[in-house]
């Protein structure tokens, strides 16, 4: 699979780390992996991809962001995404600037960066 899942109940957090081979199809089957049933509407969200080669493209970003999956997903939910290249940080920030709750989703460069803001010790 393109991405494991981890769900730290007691921080009421679910880390998703991403491989290195991902692509939009297997971004959009993540997303709906989360039906999982520890996954809750008050969980915080961490995204790895600092070992993802992929770049996601603008085109691909208008297309989740007006899928059911996207607003299923993401609403209510803090997110943070670990990017570890310019190119994905700032695509990765377009995606959060485009979302109908942009103050909910943050990109970040380091792990404890992420978690501090996501509010995790």
């Amino acid at each position: 699979m393109a991405f494991d899942f981890s769900f730290d109940l007691d921080n009421n957090l679910v880390y998703i780390k991403a491989s290195v081979s991902i692509d939009f199809v297997s971004i959009t089957e993540a997303m709906n992996a989360l039906s999982d049933d520890r996954f809750s509407k008050d969980m915080r969200i961490l995204v790895d991809i600092r070992v993802v080669d992929y770049v996601i493209s603008e085109p691909e970003i208008l297309t989740l962001l007006h899928s059911p999956i996207w607003k299923a997903i993401i609403g209510g939910h803090k997110v943070a995404t670990v990017a570890r290249k310019p190119a994905q940080f700032g695509m990765a920030s377009v995606l959060a600037r485009r979302t109908a709750d942009p103050a909910g989703i943050e990109t970040f460069y380091g792990i404890e960066e992420a978690l501090t803001w996501l509010g995790v010790s």
